[in-house]
């Protein structure tokens, strides 16, 4: 599970936080008018120094419930697909694939709020407003993944901040997005594993 969420950090602010108890609802509503999502992104990884240690760039696809793709193209071709069942991670260098059970793997991070309308994850977490999106932090200190800031401007999400239990810090800011629902196509959440690469099933 460590490994997975790693590399999905490879996926906070100085944002005055306010609690407020509606945070949760408007979060789900805002998050409901994202039936689908697609874009490109640029990231930046920060350690507990705030000193950059990597930069990167891939694309995103999100379509409610459960899909998403992630493909990170460098500073090296990475790939997680999931079907809603499955997840895959495909590390094209090692060639190595490696399979999980979706809602178990996914249900121990905040990421999967963004896919999610399940009642009993979102009591995982604390969902506060920021002045530009929302801040969800894990209720449970050892989550690997702490704290995901989200921001948003007129209901388009422009950037994402992931903050995992070493302090690490990874920051994404989308752009070209894509609100087209025919450049939707089934096979970007389907992953069909090329000829000769190891498999190693964890489900």
């Amino acid at each position: 599970m460590k490994r997975l969420i790693a590399l999905l950090c490879l996926l906070s602010s100085s944002t005055a936080i306010a609690a407020q108890p509606e945070a949760s609802d408007a979060l789900r509503q805002q998050l409901e008018r994202i039936a689908h999502f697609h874009a490109s992104f640029q990231q930046r990884v920060y350690d507990m120094q705030q000193e950059l240690v990597q930069e990167g760039e891939g694309e995103l696809w999100l379509l409610q419930p459960g899909k998403f793709r992630y493909a990170m193209q460098s500073p090296e071709p990475i790939l997680f697909v999931g079907d809603g069942t499955s997840l895959w991670f495909y590390n094209e260098l090692l060639e190595q694939v490696t399979l999980f059970d979706a809602r178990e793997e996914l249900q121990r991070t905040p990421f999967a709020l963004l896919m999610s309308d399940d009642h009993e994850l979102w009591q995982h977490y604390r969902i506060e407003s920021t002045a530009k999106g929302y801040q969800i932090m894990a209720l449970d200190l050892s989550s690997p993944v702490q704290q995901l800031e989200l921001f948003f401007i007129d209901d388009v999400l422009t950037e994402m901040q992931v903050r995992d239990l070493n302090g690490q810090l990874s920051v994404f800011r989308f752009d070209k997005l894509d609100t087209d629902i025919s450049a939707f196509s089934p096979e970007h959440f389907q992953f069909v594993p090329p000829a000769d690469v190891d498999i190693d099933d964890q489900r």
